[in-house]
């Protein structure tokens, strides 16, 4: 059995990260920006397939989908 692959990007004010999963997926992410910021993204589901966190400045966190992640976008001001 292999080990599964770690993904890494940045976006806006956002490094995240996600590993391949069998059932679910967790995105990590940092909010690199000294104000309050959102990320979001999609993922391959066909329906409800989006997802979105505020995060204050200087913030992490992580969010799990059931799907895996296929776009990435951040916001200044944190709207999701």
């Amino acid at each position: 059995m292999s080990a599964a692959a770690v993904h890494r990007g940045s976006v806006g004010c956002f490094n995240y990260s996600w590993g391949d999963g069998s059932v679910t997926y967790t995105i990590y992410y940092h909010n690199t920006c000294s104000v309050k910021s959102a990320i979001a993204g999609t993922t391959t589901a066909l329906f409800n397939n989006k997802w979105c966190a505020n995060v204050a400045a200087g913030g992490k966190g992580h969010t799990v989908v059931y799907n895996k992640p296929m776009t990435f976008t951040s916001a200044k001001g944190g709207h999701c």
